[in-house]
């Protein structure tokens, strides 16, 4: 696993709103255009091979950056300056007790960049 897929592990794991599973969180997306097929084009089609599946594309997640943030964030009672700061909307399945989701719910992951923000 990368580095990346690693990071995205630890924080669906430890996002204390589910349950921490594999597809717990699913991120809020900008819905692409789809270029309709016609269902000739759909019954005929051949059945593509196996390929993996392209890389993400971060432009379609649902974001917000201020990198001109400048503010101090306490952790463990301790003042921290964070410069730049990235609110990422996701959005978790609320179930009852026999695992039938009950609705949506939108929350969101705010990261700051701590330092200089020196470029």
């Amino acid at each position: 696993m990368s580095m990346e897929e690693d990071l995205g592990t630890l924080i669906r794991m430890l996002n204390p709103y589910t349950d921490g599973a594999q597809g717990s969180m699913d991120p809020h997306t900008f819905v692409a255009a789809a270029t309709p097929a016609g269902p000739t084009a759909a019954a005929t089609a051949t059945p593509a091979p196996a390929t993996p599946p392209p890389p993400p594309n971060p432009g379609r997640i649902w974001m917000e950056v201020d990198t001109h943030y400048a503010d101090d964030w306490t952790f463990k009672g301790q003042p921290h300056k964070i410069n730049k700061a990235v609110r990422i909307a996701y959005r978790w399945a609320k179930k009852d007790g026999s695992g039938n989701i009950l609705y949506w719910v939108t929350d969101y992951l705010l990261i700051g960049y701590e330092g200089s923000n020196s470029g």
